[in-house]
């Protein structure tokens, strides 16, 4: 379990860093889509920033990843090729030495079959003695006659093992046996039991002769020989799990079926894996099956190499670490890149941008730089568009306000030209100057002209002054509506507070005029309040704003008593309902308007209340 928790953690690490890099781009991609960094001042040059830094970090760790990883498997594979090769060539000097083991003891039986057709079994355990202590490997001998007798039995050990009657069998049948390795109790280490048939020279199975075969004999100088690095080795292992050949030969027969690279090989699976060795420390090992021996049944071994795996993975650390300072540089690179960039592309942004506040605060003298061909350059070029467009804007709003108010020209700009009306209360200011007619005749026309301008300077701006529209003039009369939009509910007292300022500019014209030896002028207003027909009056080429109905002659005949009470302001009953609480009005007698059947009841307007 342990083991198992130690190669998922390393695994972890991997699909942490990957899962991480993943999760980032996809955070930094949401981030763009949803522009988080808006929020901030400069926000289009973090974007950047992090743009280019998280592109080329999120892919140099995705390539280095990759690469370490293809080092990695690499490096596994040529590990695992050089124990196939390894495991061939134990599979090989297993084979062979087998074989040549056979070859021998038909030597020896050829040796043999004469002195056992003689009769002579001392000369055949002298025989047998003398080639055991020759070749060390073989540690018993028997020899037996047809009828399966032990003749005679040789061995460097006290003591002998029974005899196998299926490998004798084998043997009587003209056939050679062989067993997978087995630990013998008899001789406390692993063997292999031999058995070959002796055959007379007219090719008669007379007898059988067996063998035990030293395994560590037979392999001990290959496995010591092969070494990894300062730590690896490799091991044979049984179809048990108990170690066969092992370089420290005190951990021969030692039980290791407990490894999970035994568990995987003994399933004839080739592969490599993390795990923990009985003494606990962490070791990469690498596994192959190896094809069994026995004739009946073989058997299955598994050949392990294990090697710790600081030691095995040292060169894929020094790989990591040039990988994560790659990285790193790479990141730098990038950084310093963006830095670069956001700089090419801030200066030209901030003039921009100062051109756009500029342009919000009003003026309409500011002028982009060029700055090529490219979309910036493009921007600048519509942005100079479009503050020339504002100056043809409001050349034409400052020419057309001198002609129409400034509420309806900007209607008009809108597009808002359409043709109609509607019905809405309002109120409408009427004013004219008092015995115009005789002054006019003494001045020449061109001082008319100029005379009436500087009036109506001054009277329009009062109308202005209070949200009022000026709706025409004639000759020295002057129409306007407070309220005609209907965003004014306070329209009625808008109207009489635009002819109080419009009763104290006429002193200022006075004054002027007095100054210069002329006489004073007076003026009369009346003011009404009454529902009457707001909108565009004409034709599609030719289009008036302005206002229709019975309101506006009342409020023309409402001035004209003007001359009448001697007095300047006149409002209407209606008019007064709604400013009562407000201004200081004095009740005038009730008259008789010219083409009116009711009396009209006046007021006029002293002042406003304190």
């Amino acid at each position: 379990m342990r083991s198992l928790l130690g190669v998922v953690v390393m695994n972890a690490f991997e699909i942490i860093a990957l899962l991480l890099s993943i999760t980032g781009l996809a955070l930094f991609v949401a981030a763009v889509h949803l522009r988080w960094f808006s929020r901030f001042r400069r926000g289009f040059l973090m974007t950047l920033m992090i743009a280019m830094v998280g592109t080329g970090l999120t892919s140099s760790l995705l390539v280095g990843s990759w690469g370490f990883k293809s080092a990695k498997q690499i490096m596994s594979e040529e590990t695992i090729k050089h124990l196939e090769w390894f495991g061939r060539l134990v599979e090989r000097e297993l084979n062979g030495g087998i074989e040549k083991s056979l070859a021998q003891m038909s030597e020896l039986s050829k040796i043999l079959v004469p002195e056992i057709e003689r009769g002579a079994l001392a000369d055949v355990h002298d025989d047998t003695d003398d080639f055991i202590r020759v070749n060390r490997r073989f540690i018993q001998i028997n020899v037996y006659d047809k009828s399966g007798r032990l003749l005679t039995a040789a061995s460097l050990e006290n003591g002998t093992e029974p005899v196998d009657r299926v490998a004798v069998a084998f043997a009587f049948d003209g056939r050679n046996f062989t067993t997978d390795p087995y630990l013998s109790t008899v001789f406390g280490k692993h063997v292999l039991y031999l058995c070959v048939p002796m055959e007379s020279p007219a090719g008669e199975v007379i007898g059988a002769m067996s063998t035990r075969l030293d395994l560590d004999a037979a392999l001990g100088s290959l496995i010591t020989s092969t070494q990894f690095g300062e730590s690896g080795y490799i091991v044979l292992v049984n179809h048990d799990g108990l170690v066969l050949a092992h370089p420290d030969r005190a951990r021969i027969n030692e039980d290791v079926s407990m490894y999970r690279a035994v568990q995987s090989g003994l399933k004839g699976d080739s592969g490599s894996l993390v795990d923990l060795n009985r003494a606990g420390q962490k070791r990469l090992f690498f596994y192959r099956p190896v094809k069994g021996l026995g004739t009946i049944n073989p058997k299955p071994m598994v050949l392990i190499s294990e090697i710790d795996e600081n030691e095995a993975s040292s060169p894929l650390h020094s790989l990591r670490f040039k990988l994560v300072l790659g990285t790193g540089l790479i990141g730098l690179v990038c950084l310093a890149i963006a830095l670069q960039l956001s700089r090419y592309i801030k200066r030209p942004f901030e003039g921009l941008l100062h051109m756009v506040e500029q342009v919000q605060a009003g003026d309409l003298s500011v002028r982009a730089q060029a700055h090529g061909r490219d979309e910036i350059g493009q921007l600048s070029a519509a942005l100079n568009g479009m503050v020339e467009g504002l100056r043809e804007r409001d050349k034409v709003k400052e020419i057309f306000g001198r002609y129409v108010t400034t509420q309806v020209s900007e209607e008009v700009l809108k597009g808002n030209v359409n043709l109609g009306g509607e019905s809405r209360r309002v109120t409408i200011l009427f004013s004219d100057i008092r015995d115009f007619t005789a002054m006019a005749e003494g001045m020449e026309p061109t001082q008319v002209v100029d005379f009436l301008n500087d009036y109506f300077s001054e009277m329009v701006e009062a109308v202005f002054e209070y949200g009022g529209i000026l709706d025409k003039f004639m000759g020295d009369g002057m129409l306007a509506v407070f309220g005609s939009f209907g965003d004014e509910p306070d329209h009625p007292r808008r109207g009489v507070m635009a002819a109080l300022r419009m009763k104290a500019l006429l002193g200022k014209i006075n004054g002027k005029r007095g100054i210069i030896g002329k006489p004073p002028i007076n003026i009369g207003v009346g003011i009404h309040t009454d529902e009457v027909i707001v909108g565009n009056i004409g034709s599609y080429r030719r289009l008036e704003y302005t206002v229709i109905g019975d309101g506006v002659n009342a409020t023309s005949r409402l001035e004209s008593l003007n001359k009448e009470f001697d007095s300047t302001i006149l409002i209407s009953s209606a008019t007064y309902e709604e400013v009562s609480d407000l201004f200081e009005c004095r009740l005038m007698p009730e008259a008789q308007i010219r083409g009116r059947t009711k009396v009209m009841q006046a007021y006029e307007v002293l002042s406003i209340k304190s």
